[in-house]
């Protein structure tokens, strides 16, 4: 039994590269469809309670796709990184909130 302190041996949460691609994947896949409906919600309520036209509608939902893919982005990384951390039987840290931070070659 491992005390709350004591690191956990890398085998005991090792899932593979296929675990580690399902869960990045469902984490992104989570944080693409709540950011594009989040958004879309917003966009879609302010230019119904402005009455502005559907014109401007459109023009907001692309301009609102560019934060949508930061965010699926960033998650991408992030959650690869993490799930490579646990699997090595490491602690989460801290994230950065850099959009390629977790892309880059160390």
């Amino acid at each position: 039994m491992l005390n709350s302190t004591e690191k956990s041996p890398a085998s005991a949460n090792a899932i593979g590269p296929l675990g580690l691609m399902l869960a990045a994947s469902g984490a992104t896949l989570l944080a693409l469809t709540m950011a594009a409906t989040t958004v879309a919600a917003v966009i879609w309520a302010a230019v119904k309670l402005l009455g502005l036209p559907d014109m401007v509608l459109y023009v907001l939902l692309v301009i609102g796709i560019l934060p949508t893919l930061w965010v699926t982005i960033w998650t991408a990384g992030r959650a690869w990184h993490v799930e490579r951390r646990l699997e090595q039987g490491l602690d989460v840290d801290t994230p950065v909130f850099k959009m390629l931070h977790y892309f880059s070659k160390r």
